[in-house]
């Protein structure tokens, strides 16, 4: 699974949230592309433990390094672990950690759902990219792929505007910081209904069938369909791509 078939031979590249779905998509396929990756977890469970064990089975240079997201303060211990892994330098940095954390009205919302919306699916990418931005700034060629939803231009569907607005701010962040940084790519994938635990937790059948009908090719997306679109837009193919958010949509 997850092999998209681009060459990141020489590149190092940090996942956060990389242990699960996209994420983890995304550090298979850097890896088996020929990239150092390091990856992030907030706890060590089975899906740490198997993806550590793919990493040995096929000879991929992996680095799990529990942080969480949420806390300021885990950023710069992260910094230091993965220069000391990747030796200095990164290429690629993929903002994949989000959630909506529970669906609410807003009126029935308060104040701790916003900032801990806010902070984990906004804070978090701003953190990590200010704390590789040196390490980004000194690698040929290097990217930021802000890992979004289509959340953020269709408000949150009513019940999670909170996480709605959260992405529509990493979504100006996206193209605001890709015209002040100019010599690093920032691009990014604003996903639709995706075939992950996202919606086990957040999501009943009733309310998946609905999202269902307003999608024209009628069915979600798989891990792999996002992950071809990352990969493409972290590889050299990409080179003049910058500023750009994509939706991966089905034309919803």
């Amino acid at each position: 699974m997850t092999n998209t078939g681009y060459d990141f031979t020489g590149k190092a590249a940090l996942v956060t949230g990389g242990s699960k779905g996209i994420g983890r998509g995304c550090v298979e396929a850097f890896g088996r592309g020929g990239a150092k990756v390091a990856f992030t977890f907030r706890h060590e469970d089975a899906s740490v433990r198997d993806l550590q064990a793919w990493g040995q089975a096929h000879g991929v240079s992996l680095l799990g390094v529990q942080a969480d997201a949420i806390d300021p303060t885990s950023y710069v211990p992260l910094r230091d672990a993965v220069s000391a892994f990747t030796g200095g330098v990164l290429h690629i940095l993929v903002n994949n950690v989000g959630d909506p954390i529970r669906r609410s009205a807003f009126a029935a919302s308060d104040d701790a759902l916003w900032v801990d919306c806010l902070t984990l699916n906004f804070l978090s990418a701003t953190r990590a990219t200010r704390s590789f931005l040196p390490l980004l700034q000194q690698s040929d060629g290097a990217v930021i792929v802000n890992v979004s939803s289509i959340a953020g231009s269709t408000t949150g569907a009513g019940d999670s505007l909170h996480y709605g607005v959260s992405k529509a701010a990493l979504d100006t962040f996206t193209v605001g910081l890709a015209r002040e940084l100019k010599t690093v790519r920032v691009v990014g994938v604003a996903p639709s209904a995706i075939d992950t635990d996202f919606h086990l937790r957040h999501s009943t059948p009733a309310r998946l069938q609905k999202i269902l009908e307003q999608v024209p090719l009628g069915r979600i997306g798989t891990v792999q369909e996002v992950v071809d679109v990352i990969a493409f837009l972290a590889s050299g193919h990409a080179a003049y791509v910058s500023g750009s958010v994509v939706k991966i949509s089905a034309g919803r």
